[in-house]
């Protein structure tokens, strides 16, 4: 029989940013997390080599950096970004908390100017040591409020005075279209994703229209039930604007995706270069 909780899981509104399962300890998730980081036809996880190589030629001159610089990747899954900006002569730090995707990134990047930290980037930083950080795929919104600020405290921590910030969220235009075609699925699988044996998973998104955020529930069952939730914040220029300047940043620019591509009112993401304020 399954857990009497199920309906209740699925049918009520979570709390906001309320927490679910962890991806990162589980084992088979985390290789196939890996494998959608390394899979290049689609931007599920990190986006398609070619958007990798325009991110990486445009960004050191609207950060402002010249070769050598030292900068700080945060999140970088398996270093596909710290292995194209070390290649370009920078001296690149990556911080993952996944095991697997830092084994793999050490090794993508051996003899290059790059180096790995296991750890979550919440957690401090090197104190005042690099030029920039950077933050891709959207990872910035998946954190509550308080994370948010506390990662950005270590960000200002970690760079020298005067160094950029750059990272990437998902738009408020992105979340009235998840309102147009928000449905509920399942799926059940011999194996895949969750679960290296058969298993059945239910997923349910819940939006916050005043936030404005969305909860992706997944429910995995096999002989137990897992519970994951997945959160996304949506922003517009403003509102990222002024949660950057409350954090001691100021935005040198906005534009529609970390290419540098021209900002507009319906564009799905926001790219982002802040600097450090004195």
């Amino acid at each position: 029989m399954l857990q009497p909780n199920i309906i209740t899981t699925l049918t009520e509104t979570p709390d906001l940013y309320q927490s679910g399962a962890p991806l990162w300890t589980e084992p088979h998730i985390a290789e196939e997390m890996l494998k959608a980081h390394l899979y290049p036809e689609t931007d599920a996880a990190s986006y398609r080599p070619e958007t990798i190589e325009a991110i990486c030629t445009t960004l050191p001159e609207r950060m402002k950096l010249l070769r050598g610089a030292r900068l700080l990747d945060l999140g970088c899954g398996p270093g596909l970004y710290c292995k194209n900006l070390a290649g370009r002569g920078f001296a690149v730090t990556g911080v993952d908390w996944s095991e697997n995707s830092i084994r793999y990134a050490k090794q993508l990047c051996c003899g290059l100017s790059a180096d790995f930290l296991c750890a979550s980037y919440l957690d401090p930083l090197p104190k005042q040591n690099f030029d920039g950080a950077v933050m891709i795929s959207q990872d910035y919104g998946v954190l509550a409020p308080q994370d948010r600020k506390k990662l950005l405290a270590n960000i200002r921590a970690a760079l020298k005075t005067g160094g950029r910030f750059v990272f990437d969220v998902s738009s408020t235009a992105a979340f009235e279209n998840l309102k147009q075609n928000a449905v509920q699925t399942w799926e059940a699988a011999a194996e895949g994703f969750w679960r290296a044996h058969p298993y059945l998973t239910l997923q349910k998104l819940f939006l916050f229209t005043d936030v404005p955020a969305s909860c992706s529930l997944y429910v995995v069952i096999d002989e137990e039930m897992a519970v994951y939730r997945v959160w996304q914040t949506y922003f517009t220029p403003e509102s990222i604007e002024r949660e950057l300047h409350e954090s001691g940043f100021e935005v040198e620019e906005i534009s529609a995706d970390l290419t540098g591509e021209k900002w507009r009112a319906d564009s799905a993401a926001l790219g982002v270069v802040c600097r450090k304020r004195e």
